[in-house]
């Protein structure tokens, strides 16, 4: 029996044994300086593999967006990383347990995370989109590109550190339980470090460059302290560290001399440039002439407000008049069709606020303009850059929407949903029955709601993408009734009653095109939902839109021609059973938003923000 013991105590010197030394056992303030420089990269290493994943989410939103698939595109890819990493590291570290192979491991971890990531990150992405146009393909195909040499290489220094660290193989279990302990501790600090501190405060880029200078530090300072404490720095030891800390001062140096910054098209020029914790915000202007149809107006100069490089709002600040410069928020005055005089409005997502200065400065009548936004920084942008008027009348309710309505007792003439994240997307739980039915509930009586989507009109017969579905699914859970949604047994006939009595579908049709024919191309669309018994016909929706427009005193002042053109165009059609019966209701507990479209279509103009 003690045979056996001794067998399997000491397979090996502790840690490494110096070039030449004796193999016998160090003193123990040596192996525990040692172990010190093993703790620190373990550490840092697990630390910096998540700043990178949360980090990375940023990278990927301009060109694809934040739903679901890119999230698990992302945890998927890192995932599959680490596997392989642990893998390789493992029979690595068996073959050679060197702790200067495992401080060139991390320093090149490092250097491609330098230099890849922050400067050619947003140009690889955009390129796989281009090519890539599936919704699940495309983000994994980026992620896997960007991401998985840093995360394969960060993976093989536990397996390495357990090799190292092990003495013999009964201590084994107790090593290999500590380190990935202290491998995800460093996790659980870089996780929140870096999403509550470093992303809301510092620019991506610099997050970035951060990180990837820590693992240098990182492998430079433990291999010195290792080395040392085993012996000393040997000549080809001190050669490596020094190579490595001069690698190190030039990246400071690169950092310093050539920043990344924001770029903007030919033409524009960047006003200013906000990171937040949900968005890359950028304010740019450029000189453009304004040919919508029979109107003209040359030489306008358009100041733009984009989220991760897609278009939110646009105004004409030096014009006279209170213009905005993307085409769809005039449709967003649709609702004064049935309420004339509207008194109180909601907005759900601030962006440039250009609904609510227009209704607060158009709509003598207006009396209270409620704003849900979810980011403070919007809500600053807002204010500085797009003239949003200094009325008492106007107020934001910074946070989540759903849960500022819960707190909101006021009732509203008019309620508008334009809420939407990267790409075009809109968050799922403000789609839900259950989020509208508070919507209708926020209503007087009377009220109408307005949402905006992006969606196409009809599925053509035989496509699998069925671009329509989203507008589909939301005509369909407007219309339910909370039996159909929560599959009653015996409901009341309150009930049974829909959310909404009435649905009118409004899509954006420039004056140059036609709808027919187009049906199933991807556009704004304005949903109007009312709780009227009797609908309303498109020839009494259109004399209505003439009566507030045109005239000498039109009650409506904005670009009465465009207003009545939609309302013309109105997508006079319900749709049919046909159409609509693969689909559910959306609702809290199924409300599969993200598989309806496209975030980011192939023919879509893409910039590159870095």
């Amino acid at each position: 029996m003690s045979d056996e013991k001794n067998a399997a105590t000491v397979t090996r010197p502790p840690l490494e044994a110096p070039a030449g030394a004796p193999n016998v056992l160090a003193p123990v303030n040596t192996l525990r300086m040692a172990a010190r420089a093993l703790y620190l990269v373990v550490f840092v290493s697990g630390a910096i593999l998540m700043g990178i994943e949360i980090a990375g989410s940023r990278i990927l939103a301009p060109s694809f967006g934040t739903s679901i698939f890119v999230w698990g595109s992302l945890i998927g890819l890192f995932m599959g990383a680490m596997a392989a990493g642990y893998y390789v590291g493992g029979k690595w570290a068996d073959k050679n347990p060197s702790f200067v192979v495992l401080s060139s491991v991390v320093g090149i971890a490092g250097l491609y995370t330098f230099f890849v990531l922050p400067y050619g990150g947003s140009a690889i992405c955009e390129a796989v989109a281009r090519a890539v146009t599936h919704r699940m393909a495309g983000p994994l195909l980026a992620s896997a590109v960007l991401f998985f040499l840093p995360i394969f290489l960060m993976a093989m220094v536990s397996p390495f550190a357990i090799k190292l660290q092990t003495t013999s193989l009964s201590g084994v279990g107790g090593v290999a339980g500590w380190l990935y302990a202290l491998s995800t501790f460093g996790s659980i600090v870089g996780t929140l470090g870096t999403t509550f501190f470093l992303i809301p405060y510092c620019r991506v880029p610099n997050v970035i460059m951060g990180l990837s200078a820590a693992l240098l530090i990182t492998a430079v300072l433990s291999l010195v302290v290792f080395k040392g404490a085993l012996g000393g720095l040997h000549k080809q030891d001190r050669f490596g560290a020094a190579l490595l800390a001069l690698i190190a001062l030039a990246l400071l140096e690169i950092w310093a001399l050539y920043p990344v910054s924001p770029s903007v098209p030919g033409g524009e020029r960047m006003l200013a440039y906000h990171e937040s914790e949900y968005h890359d915000i950028g304010i740019s202007e450029d000189v453009m002439d304004i040919d919508n149809g029979e109107l003209y107006q040359p030489r306008f100069v358009r100041r733009l407000l984009k989220f991760n490089e897609n278009w939110e709002s646009g105004t004409y600040p030096y014009s006279n008049a209170y213009l905005n410069s993307v085409g769809y928020t005039d449709l967003l005055h649709l609702p004064v069709v049935w309420v004339h005089a509207p008194e109180k409005l909601l907005v759900v997502g601030g962006g440039g606020a250009i609904i609510p200065s227009q209704y607060t400065l158009h709509y003598p009548s207006i009396k209270q303009v409620d704003i849900l936004e979810l980011d403070s920084r919007v809500r600053e942008v807002a204010q500085t850059y797009f003239q949003v008027p200094k009325d008492p009348r106007i107020r934001f309710h910074i946070g989540d929407a759903r849960l500022n309505l819960r707190d909101i007792e006021d009732k509203y003439d008019v309620i508008v949903l334009d809420a939407y994240s990267s790409g075009g997307q809109i968050p799922f739980h403000l789609l839900t029955w259950e989020f509208l039915k508070s919507v209708r509930d926020h209503l007087k009586p009377g009220g109408v709601l307005a949402t905006n989507i992006i969606s196409a009109m009809q599925n053509p017969p035989g496509d699998n993408e069925r671009p329509a579905d989203l507008l589909l699914a939301e005509y369909v859970t407007l219309k339910a009734s909370e039996a159909e949604v929560h599959r009653l047994a015996a409901p009341t006939p309150e009930q049974r009653q829909p959310l909404f009595k009435q649905v009118y579908i409004f899509p954006r049709v420039s004056k140059r095109d036609s709808l027919k024919g187009h049906e199933n191309d991807h556009r704004n669309i304005i949903v109007v939902a009312t709780l009227e018994d009797n609908r309303m016909s498109q020839a009494e929706i259109v004399s209505i839109a003439k009566s507030l427009t045109l005239g000498k005193d039109p009650a409506v002042k904005i670009d009465g021609e465009t207003f009545v053109w939609h309302a013309e165009h109105m997508y006079d059609r319900e749709p049919r059973p046909d159409e609509t019966q693969h689909l559910l209701p959306l609702c809290d507990e199924f409300a599969p938003v993200d598989t309806m479209y496209r975030p980011i279509k192939q023919e879509e103009t893409m910039r590159r923000l870095y």
